[in-house]
């Protein structure tokens, strides 16, 4: 039943649309075209356009630096690349520095069996933590 009202709605629709578009596109009126009159162009000899000397893509002025015109100072670019890629570089490449267990935690470690050396505190018998003292 569903495939049949389908079917139906859908033909009914492509219907409707069809002819609606045909009598639109009959209603728009056709328009003719129409030539330009030769009486109405206007002769140009000349007109000024930006180009030649001095003017570059319209503007003013050179295309490069001015003739004389020196740029100094301009090779520290690749000296400041390279000097901080090599900082980065070294930053990133050096090691971690090795945490070598001091005498204190040492001691603590051998003293109590609950030492924890994150925190520099031990849990004794009565369950509360209580931080390691050494001679160190």
């Amino acid at each position: 039943m569903k495939i049949i009202s389908k079917t139906l709605s859908v033909a009914v629709l492509g219907v409707t649309l069809g002819l609606t578009s045909i009598s639109a596109a009959g209603a728009v009126p056709m328009s003719g075209i129409v030539l330009p009159n030769a009486h109405d162009v206007e002769q140009v000899q000349w007109r000024h356009h930006h180009g030649g000397d001095g003017w570059y893509r319209g503007h003013r002025g050179y295309r490069d630096y001015r003739p004389g015109y020196r740029r100094h100072g301009d090779y520290w670019y690749p000296l400041a690349a390279f000097g901080a890629g090599a900082l980065i570089g070294g930053a990133l490449a050096a090691p971690t520095r090795p945490s070598y267990g001091s005498r204190h935690e040492e001691w603590c470690a051998s003293r109590y069996r609950t030492y924890d050396p994150g925190t520099d505190t031990y849990v004794p018998r009565a369950g509360v933590r209580a931080r390691c003292v050494s001679p160190y």
